[in-house]
């Protein structure tokens, strides 16, 4: 898997997830979109949040994690790696 490619991790139904995915996809970024109980890498995801919580949208960049970000936020954590 390419570590310069945002995993966008979501929980169904939650407004912000679905806001931010049309604005990447609008902006051009490309992003990979992941159910947290759908992929044994997002209970890494949960567990570096207190207490456990799915905190929808969250995502990741190579190894940093951006819990509700911007499409700005996620393109300068991309220019980062």
């Amino acid at each position: 898997m390419d570590d310069d490619i945002p995993i966008l991790y979501y929980r169904p139904g939650c407004p912000y997830s679905t806001k931010l995915r049309a604005q990447l996809t609008l902006a051009r970024v490309p992003y990979r979109s992941v159910r947290f109980r759908d992929e044994v890498g997002a209970a890494e995801v949960r567990a570096r949040h207190e207490k456990g919580y799915e905190l929808s949208p969250t995502v990741v960049v190579g190894g940093e994690h951006l819990t509700n970000p911007s499409v700005r936020q996620v393109r300068e954590a991309m220019a980062r790696r």
